[in-house]
């Protein structure tokens, strides 16, 4: 019978491995790979063969199809992976996973690694209610209004990917746009040289700045935004008593029903309203 396996692999330290990824990408027929070289060093490191096929943000979609037909047509179990992580969180798998589904195949998550979660774990923040947001707009404007709408959310925790080339950028529009924020700036987490740094957002990009290894690595975030002073939402203005009268008018009401069923408007306004609601309806008669 077709399956789908969702194997999530280490996000750099090969002792993540767990028994239940390696007996997945044993037990199946065809590895659908974000890029088949990265996993090649993990086959070999487990020393397990597999033919192997690429599934990437380029052409995931129509090799997703082709997977599918495939695998109900031969019968095929197929483990997706992508470079590090977890499939579909940020990373090529989602299109897969849905197509596999939409083809009644069973798709059978195996579970593992996560920056999202391994960040969250190390930065000290209360993580019971969060928001992952993948990675953030690259231009300044489009960011900065990203950065806002998050704020405006509520949300008490947000964690991003970014790129080692513009981290240091993104902890600086962080500190700017969410003045109180705490940050846990995380990179090559697992690995040998594994960085953590929290503190107040201004900190945290001093720090960056002072890196000499910045741009080295792939960089996770965690905002802490309980400090940080949320903006009032705007009330929207109320409707005009007239045309609150026009619109119960329009459910079939008369006039009098219709102003009758008007709500928080004061009753000398309402009274009025409703006199210039019938001139009008006379002057268009």
């Amino acid at each position: 019978m077709a399956l789908l396996y969702v194997v999530a692999t280490p996000i750099g330290n090969l002792g993540d491995l767990s028994p239940r990824m390696a007996e997945a990408l044993s037990a199946c027929d065809l590895i659908a790979a974000e890029d088949t070289r990265v996993t090649m060093k993990l086959l070999n490191h487990l020393g397990i063969q597999k033919p192997m096929v690429s599934c990437h943000r380029h052409n995931e979609q129509a090799r997703s199809r082709e997977l599918a037909d495939r695998m109900l047509r031969e019968d095929l179990t197929v483990a997706v992976t992508c470079d590090a992580g977890t499939p579909g969180i940020s990373d090529p798998g989602t299109v897969l996973v849905r197509t596999a589904r939409e083809c009644g195949i069973p798709v059978v998550p195996i579970a593992g690694p996560s920056a999202v979660a391994t960040v969250l774990s190390a930065a000290g923040f209360d993580a019971g209610e969060f928001a992952f947001y993948g990675f953030l707009p690259r231009e300044k404007k489009p960011l900065r209004e990203k950065l806002q709408r998050i704020l405006e959310t509520g949300i008490p925790v947000a964690v991003v990917y970014e790129s080692p080339h513009r981290v240091l950028a993104l902890a600086e529009e962080m500190a700017e746009a969410w003045p109180g924020a705490r940050l846990c700036v995380a990179c090559d987490l697992t690995k040998r040289f594994e960085r953590i740094l929290t503190g107040a957002a201004p900190e945290i990009a001093r720090e960056l700045k002072a890196l000499p290894n910045l741009e080295k690595g792939e960089y996770c975030l965690a905002a802490d935004l309980r400090e940080v002073g949320r903006p009032e939402r705007q009330q929207s203005a109320p409707m005009p008593a007239e045309a609150a009268i026009f619109l119960n008018m329009l459910s079939g009401m008369d006039l009098d029903e219709a102003a009758g069923t008007v709500e928080n408007v004061p009753r000398n306004e309402l009274y009025r309203a409703k006199l210039r609601v019938r001139a009008f309806l006379e002057s268009e008669e």
